[in-house]
């Protein structure tokens, strides 16, 4: 008996296979399960109090009736199941849809560009009045911190290292000093995480393991950098861009008006994403150290002479 078929067995499930690795990064190993009845498994490093923090968000965005898939707890109600060999394992129910096929060439539309930031504009609305039992480890400054945690490195081995730095100090500060409004942020809402029917409506939103209590605008401004500007673009689609805020602001209980601060936000969303690109591969011998390289760091670049 392999590792994940011990892990699926400590739930009452009705197949235990197919076992179909569908999506692996640094942080997960996402497993398709089953064939008729079709279940998602997720095999993290995640602490056990972030485990908790994210059942009770998504339970919590299911009782709001927000298209998040059902959290499946095992026989004995632990909210996670675990193996020698495998650090935390948690189980989904499968939710039906497609991702958009998006990329630099292939833009989303304008109406699907409202869907998903209505979408968000949801979780913003609902998730304004969560209040966790469970204190979570992430916070939105989490990634930043880690590139503060290895400044020697940067300053001493990146080529644009110490200016890098200095603007991650500057979002740090500027993210402390804000008064946003807070809730539960979803903090990762990029098109690979919507599911969409035929008609284009938001069939599911998925991968909450980066949710985290936060400023709402904190978490438009990455979804709306992600949906208008691809990685490889250099410059967001502003057509695409004020069809998502549109759409957040539709349901929103806080309406984001483009200017400033939400520049601003979007700003601290791509140094946050572009330390966490680095500071995942500090140890890769190929890394090229050169922050210019980063996607992200292009795209902070350009509201920083926008802004």
């Amino acid at each position: 008996m392999n590792q994940l078929t011990k892990i699926l067995a400590q739930y009452d499930i009705q197949e235990t296979t197919p076992q179909e690795l569908i999506r692996e990064s640094g942080d997960n190993k996402v497993y398709m399960i089953g064939k008729y009845n079709k279940k998602i498994l997720r095999v993290s490093k995640r602490s056990i109090e972030d485990i908790n923090f994210e059942c009770e968000a998504i339970q919590y965005l299911n009782n709001g009736e927000l298209a998040v898939p059902r959290w499946i707890k095992t026989k004995d109600g632990r909210v996670y199941s675990s193996t020698e060999g495998i650090a935390i394992a948690v189980l989904f129910d499968y939710l039906e849809g497609h991702h958009l096929n998006i990329d630099e060439d292939n833009l989303a539309t304008k109406e699907q560009a409202y869907t998903a930031g209505k979408a968000l504009g949801s979780i913003s609305k609902i998730g304004k009045s969560f209040i966790s039992l469970t204190p979570r480890k992430r916070n939105i400054f989490t990634e930043l911190e880690r590139a503060v945690k290895n400044e020697d490195i940067f300053k001493k081995d990146f080529e644009g290292g110490n200016v890098f730095m200095e603007e991650v100090r500057q979002a740090i500060k500027f993210g402390y000093e804000s008064k946003s409004e807070n809730g539960l942020i979803h903090n990762d809402f990029r098109f690979g995480n919507i599911l969409f029917k035929d008609d284009n409506k938001v069939s599911g939103i998925i991968d909450f393991d980066w949710s985290c209590m936060g400023p709402c605008i904190k978490d438009l401004a990455l979804g709306i950098l992600e949906w208008s500007s691809p990685d490889g673009r250099t410059e967001p689609d502003f057509e695409v861009f004020d069809a998502f805020l549109d759409g957040y602001n539709s349901l929103s209980s806080q309406k984001i008006s483009k200017g400033k601060e939400l520049y601003s936000w979007i700003m601290f969303a791509a140094l946050s994403d572009t330390a966490t690109y680095f500071c995942d591969r500090l140890e890769n011998p190929d890394l090229k150290k050169n922050i210019s390289y980063s996607y992200m760091y292009k795209k902070y670049q350009f509201f920083k002479n926008y802004n």
